[in-house]
């Protein structure tokens, strides 16, 4: 799903209001998560999930066009854990 599909989908869902503003809420909600992820750390979305800022170490990795082992600095990265009420209901749809 891209952004324009959400922008589609929130612009169908709601009469009064046009595609560019259905648009403009997406940049802005999106926008908003990641203030949130940058300055908290982390954004909770009950019901959803979590998004964390996790720190992950140095390491080597390989250069597979010549074979040769490359350093990888330290970074920061984003995670996603789902709330359980998320997995519980895929797996009653899996069942079902």
């Amino acid at each position: 799903m891209t952004r324009a599909d959400l922008a589609r989908k929130i612009y169908l869902a709601h009469g009064g209001m046009t595609y560019a503003n259905a648009q403009q809420v997406v940049e802005e909600v999106l926008d908003a998560m990641v203030e949130g992820i940058c300055t908290e750390g982390r954004l909770v979305v009950s019901g959803f999930g979590t998004f964390r800022v996790v720190k992950r170490k140095a390491r080597t990795g390989r250069d597979l066009s010549k074979g040769r082992p490359v350093s990888i600095p330290e970074r920061n990265t984003v995670v996603f854990i789902p709330s359980r009420q998320w997995m519980t209901a895929g797996e009653h749809e899996k069942r079902g």
